[in-house]
């Protein structure tokens, strides 16, 4: 048995997903990316039991210095988006490599872990739930590219025919990877993420799009749609990874949200992928997975759901209760107990 944290620059890292299923967000670039952005060190928890192996994209991060936590203390946290932790090809060394690495991480001083989990990529929630908690949230939306083009095209909504019909017909137009338009995408990103009042955390920068170019490569899409002005009026970024492309970021111009031209712009790369042979067309879920009008708006293209979870893990039991009273003390006026956040001492 090997049990380690590696990092990005470690082969195993490049050889694992060489030889298994995953996504985007398990490529060491895409760590690497997120360390700069998110804050915290890039690595991977990796083990290997005979044919067998694990690996868990993380940023570990230092306990808040508010909290007043002596060096070496650490949380980590998987990087944004569905970076769950990877299993192949035994489902059943689950537990053995949980326990291994439940045992470096203390090595390393990590008090906690949260992992986001992979709509398409399972782990066996009963054996996750032996080292944690694993919490449900809310729905997210996708659609069964293996199907006929006119079995996607009858679960669309009606509303949403009717607009993607109106925007070709009005002359709307759709274009991909013309890159030119990137600081276009920029500025529409940043205004649609201040029309619906999301945080600081949210608002990535021109740097931050142009190096997730570099990190990604031909895996990365912008598609536009764009006014007969020549405007963009909506516009999104897709990452295509085995099979899987994932709807990543974008937004809406102002002055076209009556026309509505983001059901455009996911109707054309939903037929796109099709044409790519790839399998699944992840449009995602709402706002912090709530069941809101965003939601709403991508279920209008397909009738196939998947629940996302999350999973938490206390590391170390003494310093996790020792933080979540100190964090109770210095800041009173916070509720600590809600469960959807963790670990509450960060809160």
């Amino acid at each position: 048995m090997i049990a380690k944290c590696i990092d990005p620059k470690d082969g195993r890292w490049t050889d694992f997903l060489s030889r298994h299923p995953h996504d985007f967000y398990h490529r060491p670039e895409y760590v690497e990316l997120c360390g700069k952005y998110e804050g915290g060190n890039p690595a991977a928890f990796y083990a290997e039991n005979g044919a067998s192996q694990f690996l868990a994209p993380v940023l570990i991060q230092n306990v808040p210095d508010v909290l007043g936590a002596p060096a070496g203390w650490y949380d980590c946290v998987s990087p944004y988006g569905y970076s769950t932790p990877l299993l192949a090809p035994a489902e059943e060394s689950l537990e053995v490599f949980l326990e291994s690495i439940c045992h470096a991480a203390r090595e390393l001083g990590i008090v906690t872990a949260f992992f986001r989990l992979h709509p398409f990529l399972a782990l066996n929630h009963d054996v996750l739930g032996k080292f944690g908690r694993v919490m449900a949230h809310g729905e997210t939306v996708y659609i069964n590219l293996t199907e006929p083009e006119e079995e996607i095209w009858a679960q669309t909504s009606t509303n949403h025919k009717r607009n993607i019909k109106r925007l070709i017909m009005s002359g709307f137009t759709v274009n991909l990877d013309e890159w030119n338009r990137l600081k276009d995408f920029t500025a529409i990103y940043h205004m649609t993420m201040r029309r619906l009042g999301a945080g600081m955390s949210y608002m990535f920068s021109q740097e931050y799009f142009q190096d997730l170019k570099s990190s990604l490569g031909d895996h990365l899409h912008l598609c536009c749609v764009v006014s007969p002005a020549g405007e963009v009026a909506s516009a999104g970024l897709f990452v295509e990874t085995q099979g899987i492309v994932q709807y990543h970021l974008g937004g809406t111009a102002g002055e076209y949200l009556p026309l509505a031209p983001s059901k455009l712009l996911h109707y054309f790369m939903g037929k796109w992928a099709r044409t790519r042979s790839n399998k699944v067309f992840h449009l995602g879920g709402g706002v912090g997975s709530a069941h809101d009008s965003l939601l709403h708006f991508k279920s209008g293209f397909s009738r196939y759901r998947k629940r996302f979870f999350t999973f938490q893990m206390i590391l170390d039991e003494e310093k996790y209760r020792m933080l979540n009273q100190v964090a109770k003390v210095r800041s009173p006026g916070v509720d600590s107990t809600r469960a959807e956040f963790f670990p509450p001492y960060r809160r």
